[in-house]
């Protein structure tokens, strides 16, 4: 698959990847993620860390030991600092751009644009220049310089992202082979050869997605277990990018150092990052957010040993809201070094009602003091609930694509069939965004801080009830399973009326147990079914396209919501103005005077209360539709739609009250009419059946016109 990069100022960069990558300078890998790795040695030691990094695509980075390099990944500059951090000047060398990571042999510097050769510069020429080009078997995007390799003519360690890493003499003879299955690694950008620590040599590699360096043994190219979080040296959690390891820039120490993208160069202390003898960390919690009460619920997780000593014996302890300690001893263990099991406590937890913290903590490790204390603990919560209290789950889909997306069809298209194979089990939403290139037509301001709410930055990206985040064409019937399966506790009913352009959504929501007072409501009106914003990957047709959100992107706050004491509200919104099929993502639509909606009977609303802290969606719903016609009104006249879920036959009760001309029709979700029943004129009680026993399973609408009044409700045909 591809990943693109998107340039504001319309260049459109292609690498390989699984998705398409929103942040505009920095080069982001195909499994990047906002999530920071648990360091596996929390104390490494910072030499220095100097910000003010251009912040227009400066990625690779060197030094030899005078001047740091900085290149430019999506340009030709080169930038030259002191080595304390000051800018100097940039320079262009002809006939390279595009540089990524960099090596220093102690004359020449090395470095490739992710393509398939090794370019050969001199800096210090006048000007700099070109001196020659080196065959890769792999495209470079990251280099490392082993000096000994090769009987000590020296070689290069280069790779890309996820590939095999290759030892390339200097003539373009691949003298090593590294598998990509033996190291792992999906986001590899910088990379650093490392001849000087105990047990090595060893090869360094950046990350450009999950914010770590990773350790590997360079003879065997497997990982050592060591890696660190970089955001001690850039909080924010920014792409890693170039890689080297210099001495003597700090006296009588040797530096590992590097460059995070557009932001900062660091260095820590290469001796630092020895692992600590016993370092026992608690790497995860496998508890589940809702517990049975009165029901043992087991307190689970994985243990990581992160030390040099094989761990033999150690207390692992939990505790419920700051209770009472439950601790077991733990002996007869054998977790090697760098190697993690799971564990399931010997004591379970038996759940009472209402919300709970749990604390889970290792410590003892072989009975000595635990040398990095900051990974022994982690927390989780849990409710505990009345299992009869459930009610059936409506899994919530958002999806993040674009029509100019190419992978985003095979995403879409996952999810259409699962979809299709899943009627009356989901509630979807998508978000059209603003890349790659000029971006989707109905990209919106508030699509985009859902995305920043999910941290979202590659599409196609699909979240499930806020919890699963990847892409839309890996979600299974298994992941559809999973979610359904999982029990609500919130029964949300909703109907959005239309008359004209102002839409009123009234909801309810029924609590069936406490929920926490950071629950916040979000409704999105979508369109069921658009055909003009077409892009460039061949899509003509969408689904569930969110035109606005009420009253904006943020939400509602409604809680605490107290047991079986149900919340109802309205809220009314008028799209204004008239539509307008923007030109671009750029030129998107200004909800204040205009509109994109294609055809106003095809809007619904999809209601949902969500925590925001934890991203958990307690539950969805789609709205029924009504046209000119008010709640109490429609209560009057449409007695009953049933059964719901259907498979012969669905029946409709109405008590017209004048003479009216009623007309009835079952559409599906593209907008087709598959049947339809035309009383005329009439008035008085009705009884009508549409036969269904013909239909593929899926999702329907029941359309009903009487006079100028409409009403649509959402079915399932099984």
């Amino acid at each position: 698959m591809k990943k693109i990069t998107l340039l504001f100022l319309a260049l459109t960069f292609t690498i390989f990847s699984y998705g398409q990558s929103a942040n505009p300078f920095s080069e982001a890998g195909p499994n990047s993620t906002t999530t920071h790795n648990a360091a596996s040695k929390g104390a490494w030691t910072i030499q220095f860390n100097y910000g003010g990094i251009p912040t227009i695509g400066t990625a690779g980075c060197e030094t030899d030991g005078t001047n740091f390099y900085i290149t430019q990944w999506n340009g030709n500059l080169i930038w030259r600092y002191t080595m304390n951090g000051v800018k100097v000047d940039s320079f262009t060398i002809s006939g390279v751009t595009g540089l990524r990571d960099l090596a220093y042999d102690g004359t020449y510097f090395y470095g490739g644009s992710a393509s398939n050769t090794i370019y050969k510069l001199d800096f210090s020429s006048t000007p700099p220049s070109l001196v020659g080009t080196i065959s890769s078997p792999v495209a470079v995007r990251h280099i490392a310089y082993d000096a000994t390799a090769d009987n000590g003519n020296g070689a290069f360690y280069v790779g890309n992202w996820n590939t095999d890493i290759k030892l390339v003499s200097r003539t373009g003879a691949t003298l090593q082979t590294i598998p990509a299955a033996t190291h792992g690694l999906t986001n590899s950008y910088g990379s650093a050869y490392d001849p000087i620590s105990a047990g090595g040599p060893y090869l360094w590699i950046a990350s450009a997605g999950t914010h770590t360096i990773t350790q590997l043994n360079a003879t065997t190219g497997i990982p050592t277990g060591l890696t660190h979080d970089l955001t001690d040296v850039d909080p924010n959690g920014g792409y890693g990018g170039g890689l080297w390891i210099h001495s003597n820039i700090i006296s009588g120490t040797t530096t590992l150092g590097g460059l995070i993208q557009n932001t900062t160069i660091y260095g820590y202390d290469l001796s630092s990052t020895a692992s600590d003898s016993f370092d026992l960390a608690l790497s995860s919690l496998n508890i589940p957010n809702l517990s049975p009460i009165n029901q043992n619920t087991a307190i689970k997780g994985t243990i990581t040993n992160q030390g040099t000593q094989t761990i033999t014996s150690y207390d692992l302890s939990y505790k419920v809201d700051n209770g009472t300690a439950v601790v077991q001893h733990i002996s007869g263990a054998n977790i090697p070094a760098y190697q993690s099991v799971n564990f399931t406590h010997a004591t379970p937890y038996v759940a009472t009602a209402g919300l709970h913290t749990i604390e889970v903590w290792v410590s003892n490790p072989n009975g000595h003091l635990d040398q990095n204390a900051s990974n022994d603990q982690l927390s989780a919560q849990t409710t505990g609930y009345n299992a009869t209290s459930s009610v059936q789950r409506m899994p919530l889909y958002e999806t993040f694509t674009s029509s100019t997306c190419g992978p985003c069809v095979a995403g879409n298209q996952n999810m259409q069939a699962l979809f299709n194979a899943n009627p009356n089990k989901w509630v979807c939403v998508k978000y059209q965004m603003n890349w790659p290139g000029s971006g989707d037509p109905y990209y919106t301001e508030e699509g985009g801080v859902r995305r920043s709410f999910y941290g979202v930055n590659s599409v196609p990206r699909q979240e499930i009830d806020g919890g699963f985040d990847g892409n839309s064409a890996s979600v299974s019937q298994a992941d559809f399973d999973a979610a359904y399966a999982v029990p609500s506790f919130m029964n949300i009913t909703a109907n959005l009326t239309l008359g004209g352009q102002m839409v009123t959504v009234d909801y309810t929501i029924d609590p069936k147990i406490d929920f926490p007072a950071n629950a916040k409501l979000y409704i999105a009106i979508v369109e069921s079914t658009t055909h003009n914003n077409v892009g460039s990957n061949g899509e003509t047709e969408f689904h569930w396209v969110m035109k606005k959100m009420l009253p904006d992107a943020h939400g509602t706050t409604i809680g605490p919501l107290t047991t079986n004491t149900p919340l109802s509200n309205s809220i009314v919104y008028s799209f204004k103005g008239n539509y307008r099929l923007p030109n671009n993502a750029g030129d998107h639509i200004n909800n204040a005077i205009e509109n994109s909606v294609e055809d106003f009977h095809h809007l619904l609303a999809v209601v949902w209360v969500q925590n925001p802290s934890s991203k958990e969606v307690y539950q969805a719903a789609l709205s029924s539709f009504t046209l000119g016609m008010d709640e109490q009104t429609r209560k009057d006249i449409i007695k009953n739609i049933y059964p719901n879920p259907a498979t012969n036959q669905v029946n409709i009760n109405l008590d017209i009250p004048s003479n009216e001309n009623v007309k009835l029709s079952l559409i599906n979700t593209v907008g087709q009419e598959i049947k339809h029943i035309n009383l005329g004129n009439t008035s008085g009680t009705k009884n009508i059946t549409f036969d269904v026993s013909d239909l593929t399973k899926g999702i329907y609408f029941v359309n009903i016109t009487i006079g100028s009044k409409k009403y649509s409700k959402p079915i399932q045909i099984n």
